[in-house]
């Protein structure tokens, strides 16, 4: 007995045939699936390529003016040749100033600026509401610039709250050598309040809202101007400082 062939059953040809192109079938609509998912990620591509370009031009539009701060005529230290510069906005009777200028300050002064590193500038942040008595610090202060001898009374004129009516400031002007005639003359003429309040209106300006206030950036040699990089707000520790003078400096280097 042999095995025969079904004559009502598709022949082996017609279902190869079949199965042939069904195959093709597939393989079409896998290719087409293909160009399909290919199309669909170039579309995600150029979707992610238009919003880079978006956020990038909001960011652009959105970036904030360089903020730049006149020293011109404010006490300073250090090499007049120093580009990177450390402004203090300060208050004589805060006791976050007195704790930086008896901690930090004294650090700053031997590592940067007894160094030749930075410049740094005293600026009169007296807040009023706080300290009343305080402006009466900065104006014996600038009446101690006007005989040259700023540098001379300034470290006296940092204490307690109520240390500064008139007996206490011309004992510290008399040991910091200052001619007491030309000081009285100038504290009662009452010409240096104007400049103190121009610069407490230029640190509100500025964003400070707390003493001791401090800006660090480069300074343009030929117009005296800072142009600022970065801020730093209260008795920070020494290393805060640190980190922003090196990076100041590093900065200077690459102009």
């Amino acid at each position: 007995m042999s095995d025969k062939i079904d004559s009502r059953a598709p022949s082996p040809f017609v279902l190869l045939g079949v199965g042939l192109v069904a195959l093709a079938l597939l393989v079409y609509g896998q290719q087409r699936s293909v160009a399909r998912l290919d199309s669909e990620v170039e579309s995600l591509k150029e979707g992610q390529r238009k919003l880079a370009t978006s956020v990038g031009e909001a960011r652009a539009g959105s970036t904030k003016p360089d903020v730049v701060i006149d020293v011109s005529n404010n006490p300073a230290l250090g090499v007049d040749t120093a580009i990177p510069t450390l402004i203090e906005f300060s208050d004589y009777e805060c006791p976050y100033c007195i704790r930086h200028f008896r901690t930090t300050y004294p650090q700053i002064e031997s590592d940067y600026i007894r160094t030749g590193k930075i410049r740094y500038v005293f600026r009169d942040l007296p807040i009023a509401d706080n300290h009343p008595m305080a402006i009466r610090a900065h104006e014996a202060a600038h009446c101690a610039d006007e005989q040259h001898k700023f540098w001379d009374l300034h470290p006296k004129l940092f204490s307690a709250p109520g240390t500064h009516d008139p007996a206490s400031l011309e004992a510290r002007a008399k040991e910091a050598g200052l001619d007491l005639a030309a000081f009285r003359e100038c504290i009662s003429s009452g010409r240096t309040t104007a400049g103190i309040q121009a610069s407490v209106d230029l640190a509100e300006k500025l964003g400070a809202d707390g003493t001791p206030m401090f800006f660090v950036g480069l300074r343009d040699l030929a117009t005296n101007r800072v142009r600022v990089l970065d801020t730093l707000s209260g008795a920070q520790p020494y290393s805060a400082f640190q980190r922003m003078l090196d990076e100041a400096i590093a900065e200077s280097g690459k102009k």
